[in-house]
């Protein structure tokens, strides 16, 4: 299971297989993960335009409401979009809380889960491999 700290606060985050029957959810994390993963990501504008990027907001976003219902439950995706505001600014250079940090942790929480099997393993271990990881903020329990 995934937490995280939010102000005083830590969210737990865990997916259940309801959460990705009823929605597009799962196929959007595996398209952005293998966009991301490519090695001319640079040289496509459509890859590095800001509509992916928007992509990238609304999956973590819904990601973590459907991964905090068991535990800590919003009522609202604006809500957990407030909560995405509050974490963004509580990092700093030494701890940073960058979007794409946060879709790499979940989508490593995914693959560790079964959701995302065995195909996605290599490209999220080189993901989380080339980034620095953040003890206070992703902390698996």
């Amino acid at each position: 299971m995934y937490s995280m700290q939010i102000g005083q606060n830590e969210y737990k985050v865990k997916f259940g297989f309801n959460s990705f029957c009823d929605t597009d959810l799962m196929d959007r994390t595996k398209d952005l993960l293998e966009l991301f993963q490519q090695e001319n990501v640079a040289n496509d504008d459509d890859a590095s335009g800001i509509g992916k990027i928007k992509d990238l907001f609304s999956c973590v976003r819904e990601l973590l409401f459907v991964g905090f219902r068991k535990y800590n439950p919003v009522e609202s995706l604006q809500d957990v979009g407030d909560l995405l505001d509050q974490y963004h600014d509580e990092g700093d250079d030494e701890n940073p809380h960058g979007i794409m940090n946060l879709f790499t942790d979940l989508a490593t929480e995914l693959m560790t889960e079964g959701f995302l099997g065995d195909l996605m393993k290599a490209e999220t271990s080189q993901t989380t491999a080339s980034r620095p990881t953040s003890k206070k903020s992703g902390a698996k329990k």
